[in-house]
């Protein structure tokens, strides 16, 4: 009995180790660039690192910076970007170690960067809105509580990436060993921007626990929030009412 025992403490010492260590490869799975969609047209150098991207729609008075999931090619949203919002300049800048940009992401990294991107076009037009899928979210709500948003479009989030890997790995003491917890539900009583929330009816990735709970914390800020019957965390996008909401949001 004693020897089992010690097996068993040995192999939950070795998969805490395990987790620790490799925490931010279950987190953060960055994807290469791809040219499908048109070569990159706009970059930003924060802290020696050029952070290239898409800016499409350029020159119109309204921005709108997409921020997206911790596996998606961001670029690949060019089309539904171009077809859905036509009147704002939407910018989609791959995180640092996505695309073909160097570095690799962290929580406060991704928060600098979007900070200097926000800041540097904030000149460039006469309203920001930002829009975070999933990862993004994270990002998004950021931004929101530290700067002048118009519009804050959350798709698929979370109240923390913290309560979300204690729902995966509850066996381990999460709240000690993660190092980046993406902590939305914290800012938003410094976010005013007005916030639409959609959620995927069929989410297997985002438990809808965890997206009420952000819910909870909103207040008059919160305009509506959209359950897209039938959709999954991945194909949100593909469905009707998911488009026609982010138009409402953005009209």
């Amino acid at each position: 009995m004693k020897s089992i025992l010690v097996t068993v403490v040995v192999l939950y010492a070795l998969f805490a180790l395990t987790f620790c260590s490799l925490q931010r490869k279950f987190l953060y799975f960055p994807q290469p660039a791809s040219n499908v969609y048109g070569e990159m047209n706009v970059s930003f150098v924060v802290d020696g690192v050029q952070l290239s991207g898409w800016a499409l729609n350029k020159g119109q008075p309204k921005a709108l910076i997409y921020y997206g999931g911790n596996a998606e090619s961001i670029e690949a949203n060019i089309p539904f970007f171009e077809a859905v919002v036509p009147d704002y300049t939407v910018y989609l800048i791959p995180y640092r170690g996505y695309g073909s940009n160097a570095g690799s992401p962290t929580e406060q990294v991704l928060y600098s960067d979007a900070v200097h991107i926000y800041k540097t076009i904030k000149s460039q037009h006469d309203s920001i809105s930002l829009m975070g899928r999933s990862l993004g979210s994270g990002v998004a709500t950021y931004v929101a509580a530290n700067r002048n948003v118009d519009t804050l479009i959350l798709v698929t989030p979370f109240d923390s990436i913290e309560n979300v890997a204690k729902d995966i790995y509850w066996m381990f003491p999460v709240s000690l060993m993660l190092k980046d917890t993406f902590r939305s539900a914290d800012r938003v009583k410094d976010i005013t921007a007005q916030t639409y929330i959609f959620i995927a009816e069929n989410d297997r990735v985002i438990p809808r626990a965890r997206t009420d709970q952000l819910i909870a914390h909103f207040g008059d800020q919160l305009v509506e929030v959209v359950i897209v019957d039938n959709a999954g965390h991945n194909t949100i996008s593909q469905f009707p009412d998911y488009v026609s909401g982010l138009k409402r949001a953005l009209d």
